[in-house]
């Protein structure tokens, strides 16, 4: 069955017209009208649910393909029926005609590609709802590509991020799942990083650091970005060939180890060491060079990690080398920072559960895919939501990793991840660069509290007997508690309202009966009996769901 075609739609003349469009689309497949629930607990009506959602993603175009692939990653956020169903989103456009990209290589670089370059193919040889990508010749004889944003992307894809900010803002009273799973920050997150890919050149910095990064390594090849030729709408780099790394057929074992070793040192290296990753490993951007070399392409999504993110990943994939459960449940609980009290020893039990399940003698042979997409099951089961450059690692290191098993089947992440992230831990601990620096300022963060700890304690001592000490605390939920409480206070209003016109109406109809009453009385009776049936049952319906 043919994939269906995603098509970039077209720009809205107002906010309005585009949130009407969205409401519409989203109504069209059963979301956001009726249904007060969106994950179903059967495993049918689920999967049609999921099916529907996906059709509306590809119905209303870029930012919400983007935000699909996206979600379909993430196993901390989404049953499997939604990530397998939104996995099928494909970013693959018809591409516009060439006098619109020919329009804008004029307004960026100041003249037609015909003038600029030695030759330029008006057919791109890839199109997607962001940019399209055509291959050229510098008049110094370099062949480049040349990738364009498409006109009119910058405009409608922040006015897709506002109007989804709002919906969620609208239907978090009655979805609870957008609360507890912070979507909010989710589409925080995932903003930033679709606006960073919006900006070619925030795509050229990161292209020249991984450039810079393996200068020196042999067997790696990233193209060098011709920066007289690039803006935040145009970028051009040297041409790189080569067969997809999917296609290993006659290369020998040897060879298929090497371009495994690469791969997998280009994804850990840059993360473990500079906090960069390169967060879209996938077939298409990988390729295998004739003399063997690694060429990478699209720099587009590329995460970044703290150094003490960095320790905490690496403290992580220590823990379940040495299948340590309560180890690996501190790791997760700090990087997931939990908005509400968690069940820690259930955590840590299924988190040994997952461990027994995966985790051998030898760490060298855990399926660290598998495991890793287990470990984002744990984190929904008990409500973690983690961090998107987390979850942007996971899924690199999740795609390596599948990578990795198609080239070599031998060949496995964790062998080079675990020798990584235990020297990454160490130096953290024992030395290494920046170590010095750490225990400097602990130490000076020590003396300092020692010095104010006595002052600090005086001045509580003090407030404690003026009777002026006061201790501010949050009841978890009160908000939508004191919601519900609102609403029902409304209702009973509005029922005794009700019931006060009623009697009234009996007691004036008692004294004073104008003439042909007889006529209207019975209409209104039955309005009324009406309008009091409508009113139990949406009554009981509340009811219900408080």
């Amino acid at each position: 069955m043919q994939s269906p075609v995603t098509t970039v739609p077209e720009q809205p003349r107002s906010k309005d017209e585009r949130y009407r469009e969205i409401v519409a689309t989203l109504a069209r497949h059963g979301f956001g009208i009726i249904e007060d629930h969106f994950v179903e607990d059967d495993a049918e009506r689920e999967r049609s649910r999921a099916e529907r959602l996906r059709q509306a993603c590809e119905e209303l175009g870029t930012m919400f393909v983007k935000l699909g692939q996206m979600l379909s990653t993430r196993g901390d956020l989404l049953p499997e029926a939604y990530r397998l169903e939104l996995a099928k989103l494909v970013d693959d456009v018809p591409p516009l005609p060439a006098g619109v990209i020919t329009q804008v290589i004029r307004e960026e670089l100041g003249a037609a590609p015909e003038a600029i370059f030695a030759s330029f193919d008006p057919e791109p040889i890839g199109s997607a709802s962001i940019g399209q990508v055509h291959t050229a010749r510098l008049v110094d004889g370099r062949d480049v590509v040349v990738k364009v944003r498409k006109p009119g992307v910058e405009t409608l894809v922040p006015i897709d991020l506002e109007i989804l900010g709002e919906l969620i803002d609208t239907w978090a009273p009655r979805l609870p799942g957008l609360k507890q799973y912070d979507a909010r920050g989710v589409l925080r997150d995932f903003s930033e990083s679709l606006l960073a890919e919006l900006d070619y050149r925030r795509e050229a910095a990161n292209e020249r650091f991984f450039r810079s990064v393996f200068s020196n390594e042999p067997g790696f090849s990233i193209p060098d970005i011709i920066g007289e030729y690039s803006t935040g709408r145009v970028l051009t780099h040297e041409r790189v060939d080569g067969r997809k790394v999917s296609d290993v057929s006659g290369l020998s074992k040897r060879r298929r180890a090497a371009v495994s070793q690469r791969i997998a040192r280009f994804v850990l290296e840059p993360a473990f060491e500079h906090g960069v990753f390169y967060a879209d490993p996938h077939s298409g951007n990988l390729m295998i060079q004739d003399d063997g070399s690694l060429a990478v392409v699209d720099f587009g999504m590329v995460g970044r990690l703290t150094p003490e993110a960095r320790r905490r990943v690496a403290g992580m994939f220590l823990a379940i080398s040495r299948r340590d459960a309560e180890r690996l449940t501190d790791r997760l609980i700090e990087i997931a920072a939990p908005r509400r009290p968690i069940d820690r020893p259930q955590l840590t039990n299924d988190v040994e559960r997952l461990l027994e399940r995966f985790v051998d003698v030898s760490f060298d042979d855990v399926p660290l895919g598998n495991a890793l997409g287990e470990l984002l099951h744990v984190l929904r089961r008990h409500q973690l939501r983690l961090p998107s450059n987390y979850a942007a690692l996971i899924k690199a290191l999740v795609m390596c990793e599948g990578i990795l098993q198609s080239i070599d089947p031998e060949s496995s992440l964790a062998d080079y991840l675990q020798p990584m992230a235990g020297k990454l831990v160490y130096q953290g601990i024992a030395g290494g660069e920046g170590a010095a620096d750490r225990l400097r300022d602990s130490a000076l963060d020590a003396a300092q509290l020692s010095i104010e700890l006595p002052r600090r304690i005086d001045r509580v001592l003090g407030e404690i007997e003026r009777g002026n000490l006061r201790v501010w605390t949050r009841i978890e939920d009160a908000d939508s508690l004191i919601q519900r409480l609102e609403h029902m206070v409304e209702r009973a209003n509005a029922t005794m309202l009700a019931a006060a016109c009623i009697v009234a109406l009996a007691i004036v109809l008692q004294i004073y009966r104008p003439q042909g009453w007889q006529q209207w009385i019975g209409m209104v009776v039955w309005i009324a009996l009406v309008g009091a049936i409508a009113a139990a049952v949406r009554t009981l319906l509340g009811l219900r769901k408080t």
